[in-house]
């Protein structure tokens, strides 16, 4: 966890340009006074400066020895609003003012190696808000923070118990977290997709419950409570708030994980009985011509769009991506990266003959290597990449005009529709795997599951 303004302020030493004014309560270091001595005399004897102010004066920059050592080795925690303001400008307030100056929360702690009190100062960016009253509450309970903290043994002169403080005591709020949730993925290479589910479910939460909540103040209800009111309110199905309670769940773990939080508030709250999904619905096969009748008339580019994701299985968003340089017409393959993959991984996919037929068309072999392969309607391939949602509105277009629209049909039905007819054509489980680039075959098994429904045999049953 970074955060260079508590932790700079945590670990060095403080800016002695600011004035020596630290009060605290009776537990306050307080300077040695000499005896038998009034102020007057004191000024009349150092130009103009009593003594105490001389030597707070003098003491700036070098040390703190004029202090004695209190009985506790800090000094109360204190909120210090900047510079004292001395006009307010016309159509300001005086509370507006003040909240423009650069606060902080300020307080001393005895050093022991060098036998001198230091001077802490820290503000954790909250000089960015503008408005008085949050800017006070916001400081105030920050402050509060660290006199928790020195009260429970804290030493803000320990590195190891600055990162305490930081995430045990002081805590993180659910906008930073975030920041760090989606830091942690970014980093592991999640898909930029994911990233934008997870982002999607945390911030909604957010809404509900504010930003500035702490992550280690969020308990079981507060799960509850947001998911309930969602489910309630947005007529959430079973399915929408089961991966809603995913997406929190792998949040919370993280910063369980991070020791952020000591528990997941998530794990204990329940879940929704799972329905079976209506989306990416397999084509009958009457709705499957209507709908390449209509292709083949009117969209010639959807038209070989959806063909490539029946005869190969390669993903919409992978055929987006598809350069000329993955596919061998020699070998007739087509490969896709790595980093295009789903899962991560390059592995070639076998040209059809009735694809072939489709890609001899186009004159591959005539185009730069960099140009993509259905990159537009026009010339099909270009030298850019088509939208995200290009070719899915087309097809969109096309359930309109057909009036199949309410079928829940998208693009990925062509692929279910092929494994389909591949699984009744007698293809083995393992060449499906194959075909669809699975990882393994419980994987293949799992995606067939819905599909099987559809399977039918025209075999006899043997006579009794």
């Amino acid at each position: 966890m970074k955060n260079n303004d508590l932790e700079d302020s945590l670990s060095s030493n403080s800016d002695t340009s600011l004035p020596l004014n630290a009060s605290g309560g009776q537990n306050s270091p307080r300077p040695a006074r000499r005896k038998n001595q009034n102020s007057s005399n004191e000024k009349s004897k150092n130009g103009g400066y009593p003594e105490r102010q001389l030597q707070d004066k003098n003491s700036r920059g070098a040390n703190f020895a004029f202090m004695e050592i209190p009985e506790l080795p800090y000094t109360i925690p204190r909120v210090v609003k900047g510079r004292a303001i001395i006009k307010v400008p016309a159509g300001s307030t005086m509370e507006k003012e003040v909240a423009r100056q650069s606060w902080y929360v300020e307080f001393f702690f005895h050093n022991a190696a060098e036998e001198r009190m230091e001077r802490i100062r820290v503000t954790r960016k909250l000089n960015r808000i503008k408005d008085p009253k949050q800017k006070l509450r916001n400081f105030n309970n920050l402050c509060e923070a660290y006199k928790i903290a020195l009260e429970g043994g804290w030493n803000p002169l320990d590195e190891h118990a600055n990162a305490r403080l930081k995430k045990e005591l002081i805590g993180i709020d659910l906008n930073e977290a975030l920041l760090l949730f989606e830091s942690y993925h970014k980093a592991k290479g999640t898909r930029p997709k994911s990233i934008s589910t997870y982002r999607s479910t945390v911030n909604s939460f957010i809404k509900y419950h504010g930003g500035n909540k702490k992550v280690n103040k969020i308990t079981d209800f507060d799960i509850a409570d947001f998911l309930n009111f969602k489910e309630r309110e947005g007529k959430w199905a079973g399915v929408t708030y089961n991966n809603c309670r995913i997406g929190l769940n792998n949040f919370f773990r993280y910063l369980k994980v991070n020791k952020y939080i000591p528990e997941n508030p998530v794990t204990d709250c329940e879940t929704r009985k799972k329905m079976p999904t209506q989306s990416h619905q397999i084509f009958t096969e009457r709705d499957f011509k209507v709908i390449m009748d209509w292709l083949d008339k009117n969209d010639r580019y959807c038209q070989l769009f959806v063909r490539m994701i029946y005869y190969t299985c390669i993903r919409p968003k992978e055929l987006r991506f598809l350069q000329l340089k993955y596919i061998d017409l020699e070998d007739n393959t087509i490969t896709i990266p790595g980093v295009v993959s789903k899962n991560k991984k390059s592995i070639p996919v076998n040209i059809d003959v009735s694809l072939r037929a489709e890609l001899d068309k186009l004159q591959i072999e005539k185009f730069d290597k960099e140009y993509f392969l259905l990159g537009s309607a026009d010339t099909f391939i270009s030298h850019k990449m088509c939208a995200e949602n290009y070719a899915y509105n087309r097809f969109k277009k096309c359930l309109e005009a057909t009036g199949l629209l309410d079928k829940n049909y998208t693009l990925y039905s062509f692929k279910h529709l092929s494994n389909v007819r591949k699984f009744r054509a007698g293809w083995t489980l393992a060449e499906i795997c194959s075909a669809n680039r699975h990882g393994s075959l419980s994987e293949t098994e799992t995606y067939l599951k819905e599909l099987l429904k559809f399977v039918k045999s025209d075999k006899t049953i043997p006579a009794i």
